[in-house]
């Protein structure tokens, strides 16, 4: 009976043995094929000729050319402004583009500026379009540090 008991306690840490293995060799791979870094979850895609228009036209206050691609008053009021406040403007270099969603794409540029009063500067826009549609977004107020 003895003998008995002894062999059924082997087998049983035996058997928990390969348990805790396989439990183990199945949460090893997939922890770390959690904590690898995934690759960008939006792709990147060319820059779209029609956001280029626009771009060039809105830093240019072409309005005609914005009356074509069918934008609103207060974005062409943004571009007559942007002419206004700013004494040259370099054309607008483009930073990227990414699929955002089902047919939308978003277009990032960004321009050297001179102000009125000489002072060097930096604008950044991003362009939205879908279906040939364009949508200036726009980029968050200018940080000042002393």
């Amino acid at each position: 009976m003895r003998r008995r008991g002894v062999w059924r306690r082997r087998l049983g840490r035996a058997a928990a043995t390969l348990a805790i293995g396989g439990l183990i060799g199945f949460l090893v791979p997939t922890i770390t094929q959690d904590l690898t870094p995934k690759p960008e979850t939006q792709s990147r895609t060319a820059e779209s000729p029609v956001a280029r228009q626009f771009i060039t036209a809105y830093v240019a206050d072409d309005q005609s050319t914005l009356d074509l691609l069918g934008v609103s008053a207060a974005v062409k009021a943004k571009s007559a402004r942007v002419k206004a406040e700013y004494v040259k403007v370099d054309p607008p270099v483009h930073l990227g583009s990414w699929v955002v969603g089902q047919g939308l794409s978003l277009h990032a540029y960004s321009s050297h500026v001179v102000d009125n009063s000489g002072a060097d500067g930096q604008l950044a826009w991003r362009v939205a379009t879908q279906a040939g549609r364009v949508e200036l977004i726009d980029p968050p107020p200018s940080v000042q540090t002393p």
